[in-house]
């Protein structure tokens, strides 16, 4: 199937890209990396009007720490962020999951910020920035906001993005000292979307907790003044009760074993790494 035609628009500053989504709203869609985007368009699951090609505007190719978070612009490449040096002391957790997004040839085209807009509850940086609870940024032209990835994401790919409104970085919360991450993930061939994802922050006895593949959005949970077999138990507890998706492919009860397994090594892996990064 071919596409339905669309008018590119090769935007060169922020605010041009603004403008045309001012001016097009619904009709308009923002591409980068375009690793969703093209095939959505190949399906017609997707048929905007109007395609706006971000990709020359030099701003949006940045990503550094600032302000307590590692920003990271809307034209980063999901292979740049995971070849930077800084990256596993910079933030751990989102070392640890890059080799399980998609293949290299994917990475090395699709950014970090498409995979945080297409919102599938599926995809590794989705759940990272739910679980590190970190923000996304968008820009109109009348306003700049900041929104937390809790508000962001509101169902399987829905978000609060407003048509006129741009994606211009994701804020990912540096790591701390004396804190521990861990993740883990399953899926049936490698470099397919995760079956279940499990992603653990670990702070003294406090965990957050985050499941994806499981649900319409990412699941996030809050444990506190828990040993690591207490929250074992916990997650084995939260594994049994809330509600998770079935499909052809994968039953309730698989996934909810899978939440287990991968939960407890998750578990483990980051009390580990709290005890081997607690100086």
């Amino acid at each position: 199937m071919k596409p339905a035609s669309f008018q590119v628009h090769l935007a060169q500053s922020q605010d041009e890209a603004i403008g045309l989504l001012d001016q097009f709203g619904e009709d308009a869609r923002v591409i980068a990396g375009g690793q969703t985007l093209v095939p959505m368009l190949a399906m017609r699951v997707a048929s905007p009007e109007h395609l706006i090609d971000i990709n020359q505007i030099a701003d949006l190719k940045y990503f550094g720490t600032s302000n307590g978070a590692l920003q990271v612009g809307a034209c980063v490449r999901q292979a740049e962020l995971e070849a930077w040096e800084n990256l596993e002391q910079v933030q751990p957790l989102l070392k640890m999951l890059f080799p399980w997004i998609a293949h290299t040839p994917i990475r090395n085209r699709g950014t970090v910020c498409g995979s945080i807009a297409h919102a599938d509850p599926s995809a590794e940086l989705v759940l990272a920035l739910a679980v590190l609870d970190g923000s996304v940024v968008l820009a109109s032209k009348k306003r700049k906001r900041v929104v937390k990835a809790k508000d962001f994401f509101l169902g399987a790919l829905q978000t609060d993005r407003q048509p006129n409104e741009l994606i211009t970085a994701v804020q990912f919360p540096i790591a701390i000292k004396k804190m521990g991450y861990g993740f883990k993930e399953y899926g049936y061939r490698h470099g397919d979307f995760a079956v279940v994802a499990v992603a653990i922050t670990k702070s003294g006895s406090d965990w957050t907790i985050g499941f994806g593949g499981v649900n319409d959005t990412v699941q996030i949970f809050k444990l506190q003044n828990q040993s690591l077999e207490e929250a074992i138990q916990s997650l084995n507890q939260l594994a049994s009760e809330i509600e998770v998706q079935e499909d052809p492919t994968t039953s309730s009860g698989l996934r909810r074993h899978l939440m287990r397994t991968l939960g407890k090594k998750a578990c483990i892996q980051a009390s580990e790494f709290e005890r081997g990064h607690g100086s």
